[in-house]
């Protein structure tokens, strides 16, 4: 504890004139009365079920709001895994890259999108969801199973929704923030809302952030050896730092009709700091990316329409980084490794009423993708995709058919899907079903990567998945409680094998089945306190004939369990949460295991000034310092921030 505490001192030295420069210009905000705060039902924090994702209304899905977290130090991740079926694969402490995983399914099996717009990795792999600035972002939704006829090609797991801030239309507003805490830790982000008529308006939103990462950790150095000693060490070439922004405005026209606009950009750097088996103390990763989109929105009598268009890219650079570790970046055999990726889209969306009990929608998308890199050279494919949903309201009973065919370069694939609820009594009970099927294609990076031991295969095929699964969930205005199951198989699997003489090739020789149930639920108690819980149990099985046929998959936990306890009042404010994740397989055959792991976080904070609130946040209050990633590399144990917020 008094480690945690000087690493605390050291890294908000500079705090005490940040703070006081943050204090005296809020202060004078008293004078005009604190903004009151909304006395909605604390229930509505995390809501389940049909008010998630539009696209698929009946999908098992959780909408976590951005807001329940505004006097925390938290990143897009750590918000995810407040909802069931999400596992999460950090490698190592603040701003390192991180990855998702739905229902057990890879990383890239599993869509990010941000207003709707897809988002990728370079060489077109999974999100990196450390490149995503938390504070810009108004909710999440996490809808899960196979989506694709909802969502495109590649959700085989699921699909996320960063929804971003939208600007206030009735009047001007700000707000800032200010965090520091352990490990060089510091953050800043600050937004302007802006309203120019009566349906219209620009919000700009900024963040910066910034860690040391030079956090202590345990490590045995015979761990072959039941009992042997742990041994201290210090986390080196971890630091980070990322700057990103925000911009979106609406114009309307007439009527109906109005332009949206939407900009979201990105810089950082990092160091890549290696396992803790094998560090890398040279290697570094500069990253850039930006996206740009306009939509036009409007209606024809009962019918809405829009058209839409957007293009991204995303650029990375290695330096210090050879195919065995690290090497010094500037010498002749160390050279810079570049890699980027861009995409364009155009799309045009229609739904219209059929009678009264009938909603049907339809789209078209069209655009390119592109990559480039030194290890890739330059590639390029087509997409196209279109699509046919309806929803039909019979009484108690509700049905979700959906068609969709997706065409990926020389890749092509029909995704169907239908799915139901019913309400069967009159109490707020609502029974669900849904079936899917639905492909990935396989990435520019596992098409033509040619890279140390890496070889390419441009001859794969896609992968391709299906799933059933059932759920209900119960809603009143003091209670959410859902519950569900599923089962998915998956074949066609891209595995990396041996191939002569030293190289690693991608091919589709894999398959599996994975099934699991989920339970989620939202009570609001007595005195303002809200109580979340999160659970997923999780069998995934390898399917692939040989020796491997009934192993588990590794990094999969069987097991996971999130539960929260937070306060909101007018002046006061704590949270304490515990996350529990069993232990898991590491390896194809069953015989190494990451050890279990409980994190435990809690948090206060009060409203001391005018709209200026004060939190304090402690993370892994148990100062477990020998916790990994799933791939070694440490974890950080105790840390403390400080958090200053305000409205201006």
């Amino acid at each position: 504890m008094p480690r945690a505490f000087a690493a605390l001192r050291r890294s908000i030295r500079f705090a005490p004139p940040a703070l006081t420069a943050f204090v005296v210009a809020v202060v004078p905000l008293r004078a005009r009365g604190e903004e009151p705060r909304p006395e909605a039902e604390p229930v509505e924090i995390v809501v389940t079920g049909a008010p998630g994702s539009a696209r698929a209304p009946a999908a098992q899905s959780t909408v976590i709001q951005a807001d329940q977290f505004a006097g925390e130090v938290r990143s897009v991740a750590e918000m995810l895994s407040a909802s069931p079926g999400v596992s999460l694969h950090a490698l190592g402490g603040p701003g390192q890259a991180t990855t998702l995983s739905l229902r057990g399914a890879s990383a890239d099996q599993s869509l990010v999108l941000l207003d709707g717009i897809p988002l990728h990795g370079p060489g077109g792999g999974a999100v990196d969801l450390a490149t995503l600035p938390a504070s810009l972002l108004d909710r999440l939704v996490i809808s899960r199973g196979v989506l694709g006829a909802q969502f495109g090609a590649g959700a085989l797991g699921g699909v996320v929704e960063l929804i971003p801030r939208r600007p206030r239309n009735d009047r001007a507003a700000a707000d800032a923030r200010l965090t520091a805490g352990s490990f060089g830790t510091f953050g800043a982000s600050t937004s302007a809302s802006v309203p120019w008529s009566a349906e219209g308006g620009g919000l700009v939103a900024l963040q910066v952030d910034r860690s040391a990462g030079d956090f202590p950790y345990d490590q045995q150095l015979t761990p072959e050896i039941a009992g042997s000693p742990y041994y201290d060490f210090t986390r080196a070439n971890a630091d980070s730092w990322r700057g990103s922004a925000l911009l979106r405005g609406g114009w309307p026209i007439a009527g109906e009709s109005g332009v949206d606009v939407l900009f979201q950009g990105s810089i950082g750097e990092r160091g890549l700091p290696g396992s803790a088996a094998s560090p890398t103390p040279r290697s570094r990763e500069v990253d850039h990316s930006g996206l740009l989109g306009a939509r036009f929105r409007g209606a024809a009598g009962p019918a809405a329409y829009s058209v839409r268009a957007w293009a991204d890219v995303d650029r990375i650079e290695l330096r210090g980084v050879s195919a065995f570790g690290d090497c010094a970046d500037g010498t002749p055999d160390c050279p810079r490794s570049l890699q980027s990726a861009s995409a364009a889209r155009g799309e045009v969306e229609m739904g219209a009423p059929l009678g009264e009990r009938q909603w049907v929608r339809g789209s078209v998308t069209a655009g390119m993708d592109r990559a480039t890199g030194d290890a890739t050279g330059f590639h390029r494919r087509g997409v196209f995709s279109a699509s046919l949903s309806d929803d039909v309201r019979l009484g108690a009973v509700s049905l979700f058919p959906a068609l969709r065919v997706d065409v990926v370069g020389k890749d092509a694939g029909l995704s169907p899907a239908i799915a139901t609820t019913v309400r069967p009594w009159s109490a707020p009970i609502e029974l669900r079903a849904g079936a899917g099927l639905s492909f990935r294609a396989p990435t520019f990076s596992e098409l033509y990567l040619r890279q140390g031991g890496l070889a390419p295969n441009t001859d794969l095929a896609p992968e391709r998945g299906r799933s059933i699964d059932v759920g209900v969930a119960y809603r009143s205005a003091k209670l959410t409680v859902s519950a569900g199951a599923f089962v998915s198989w998956y074949r066609d699997l891209i595995v990396y094998e041996s191939f002569p003489p030293a190289a690693v090739k991608p091919f589709n020789v894999g398959s599996a089945r994975i099934s699991g149930f989920e339970l989620q639920a939202v009570a609001a108690l007595p005195y303002r306190l809200t109580v979340q819980l999160a659970y997923t149990a999780l069998q995934a099985t390898n399917t692939r004939p040989g020796t491997l046929e009934g192993h588990s998959l590794p990094y999969r936990p069987p097991h996971r369990l999130f539960v929260r306890v937070a306060h909101h009042a007018d002046r006061f404010e704590s949270y304490a949460e515990a996350n529990a994740t069993a232990s898991m397989p590491r390896n194809q055959f069953d015989t190494a295991f990451l050890p279990a792991q409980l994190l435990i976080n809690a948090g206060a904070g009060a409203r001391v000034a005018g709209t200026l609130w004060i939190d304090v946040e402690a993370k892994n209050l148990l100062d477990d310092r020998t916790m990994q990633d799933l791939f070694q590399y440490p974890l950080p144990g105790l840390s403390l921030a400080v958090i200053a917020r305000a409205r201006l």
